[in-house]
């Protein structure tokens, strides 16, 4: 048959790896909304999950649905923090 079985129920998230969020300036709240306004998500409805993939120089405060172990170390590396927000 070829397709095979899609769960009715699967989550799927906006990926946004830490190396996207370098532009934002220090101190900056990083939201949903947020990334939605700059165009890095592609569908707003969406949970975020952010990824550990590059490097962060600035503190930044980063508010999303999931982070992975590796973002969560590169953002408080920088100095920044992580909440999950639900």
């Amino acid at each position: 048959r070829g397709e095979g079985f899609t769960p009715i129920n699967r989550v799927e998230y906006n990926e946004i790896n830490v190396e996207q969020l370098a532009r934002f300036e220090a101190g900056t709240v990083i939201t949903p909304e947020l990334l939605a306004d700059a165009k890095l998500i592609s569908k707003p409805k969406n949970p975020v999950v952010v990824l550990g993939r590059g490097e962060l120089t600035v503190a930044l405060t980063v508010k999303a649905q999931r982070v992975s172990k590796g973002a969560k170390a590169v953002i408080e590396a920088a100095g920044g923090s992580v909440e999950i927000i639900g």
